[in-house]
């Protein structure tokens, strides 16, 4: 896959930085969209004027909740074909299981564990 844009929804601002700092040493050129607000990214979606490659979703973050966030996700045929990677704390996952993701990862990562994390999910050689 020939990946050029990943959104990142959370309203972590150090989650904003290391994303886009680990993201940036793995592949330059890939493209990161963050939106602060689930509401927002959801807006932005089903405008269809910014389809990413990846989306990833911070769990445990404010409005539409991490899971309400992927029914509306999958319940799109448009939008439902993209991998939806999600994080949280660990007691998160075993709810995350019901609904459709491509990857799980914990909120209690280290740069070099994401950084890895990121190359491999992204297929990044």
């Amino acid at each position: 896959m020939n990946l050029e844009t990943c959104l990142l929804v959370t309203d972590d601002p150090d989650d904003h930085q290391v994303f886009s700092e680990a993201l940036s040493e793995i592949s330059p050129g890939i493209v990161l969209v963050v939106v602060p607000d689930s509401e927002k990214a959801i807006e932005l979606l089903k405008s269809k004027k910014f389809i990413p490659d990846y989306i990833f979703l911070d769990l445990s973050m404010h409005g539409v909740r991490g899971y309400d966030f992927l029914r509306i996700l999958k319940s799109d045929d448009d939008l439902k074909r993209i991998p939806a990677v999600v994080y949280g704390g660990d007691g998160e996952l075993e709810d995350a299981r019901d609904v459709d993701i491509a990857a799980f990862f914990s909120k209690d990562y280290n740069y070099s564990e994401l950084r890895r994390f990121l190359k491999d999910i992204l297929n990044v050689s």
